[in-house]
């Protein structure tokens, strides 16, 4: 195992952003200081002939330009809140707007935008910390962040600790686009992945890709990836759903309950290209399945997202049972495993 550090680039206003990569003998992944953004994944693939498997972009002005958050660590709430508003101990806030009239990932000025400071670094292990400010983008408090990537022999894991001395809606996630028959491979390579999803259940959604509050069987309906089916196999079906999102971006409500070490499983995809395979597990109740119908920085559905999450707007919802406000004298900690095979 082994760690690098580099400089990756130098922000207009001076600031150098460092990128740090981690490896064995199968797995490569690089990390920037920038938004604790996960970069690029390369694996030893079949013959031993290497397979970079995650969107990213290697020249700098295309990072600072980023309108699909690649690779990013989201947050304070990851997803989107409808009218950017809620109310918390009696007290509404309204928060900063960028998706429309709602709230998403952050908002204008999210954490995928912020340097992060280097807290801990080994060869098998980086960890970075983020202050974001009371009032920031309209949160409540200030809140301390870090976040720990490890290398496993098969592949890494993501961690996460925050505590807040308000309080704050406190939801992240990592917004990394994948395609496993290689970074390069197109939207027809994208589409042809097997994918299966451990849920029974979806978050339907109104116009502005805000859930109804229901929660819907996907049995009978081209979200059911209960057994695996290619992503492209029914996604352009006649569904009113998959109308309103241009295909699929919505979140799914994990089947099983957490394990002895606190995560559940989410999913299982392979691309019939490479026959790489990737499993993803976590300690979040749900799942964005994001089939990149709106990408910008690269062909459309060129990638895919499998973004580990508590539910959109849950922040507005009651009902869907989630508490994610974090308040003073408690620590927020959840999980994301990736592992390969080939």
């Amino acid at each position: 195992m082994s760690m690098t550090k580099e400089l990756f680039f130098t922000l207009p206003d001076g600031t150098p952003v460092h990128r740090y990569t981690l490896a064995n003998a199968r797995v490569s992944f690089s990390v920037l200081d920038r938004g604790a953004t996960l970069q690029r994944v390369a694996l030893q693939g079949p013959g031993g002939k290497p397979v970079e498997v995650l969107l990213h972009y290697d020249e700098p002005a295309a990072v600072l330009t980023c309108p699909d958050y690649l690779g990013a660590f989201v947050g304070r709430v990851a997803n989107r809140i409808a009218g950017g508003r809620f109310t918390l101990d009696g007290k509404e806030y309204q928060l900063a707007c960028n998706d429309g009239a709602n709230h998403l990932h952050g908002g204008v000025d999210g954490f995928d935008k912020r340097m992060f400071r280097l807290a801990r670094a080994e060869d098998d292990l980086l960890e970075l910390a983020l202050t974001s400010p009371d009032g920031d983008q309209g949160y409540p408090g200030k809140l301390d962040l870090t976040v720990r990537w490890t290398l496993l022999e098969d592949g890494f894991s993501l961690e996460w600790e925050a505590a807040a001395d308000k309080p704050t809606p406190a939801a992240f996630t990592c917004h990394a686009y994948w395609n496993l028959a290689g970074r390069d491979a197109g939207p027809d390579a994208m589409l042809a992945h097997r994918l299966r999803i451990f849920a029974h259940r979806y978050t339907p959604v109104d116009e502005d890709l805000i859930p109804t509050g229901e929660l819907a069987k996907v049995e009978g309906t081209p979200f059911d990836f209960t057994d695996f089916h290619p992503i492209g196999e029914r996604i352009g079906q006649d569904c009113p759903q998959l109308a309103l999102a241009g295909g699929y971006d919505h979140n799914f409500a994990l089947d099983e309950a957490a394990g002895p070490d606190g995560l559940r499983p989410l999913a299982q995809v392979m691309s019939p290209a490479t026959g790489v395979a990737m499993s993803i597990d976590t300690t979040l109740p749900g799942v964005q399945f994001y089939s990149g119908n709106g990408m910008q920085g690269h062909p459309r559905r060129s990638g895919f997202c499998l973004e580990p999450q508590t539910f959109p707007d849950a922040v507005n919802q009651p009902a869907f049972g989630q508490d994610v406000i974090l308040r003073p004298g408690e620590t927020r900690r959840d999980a994301i495993r990736w592992r390969f095979t080939f």
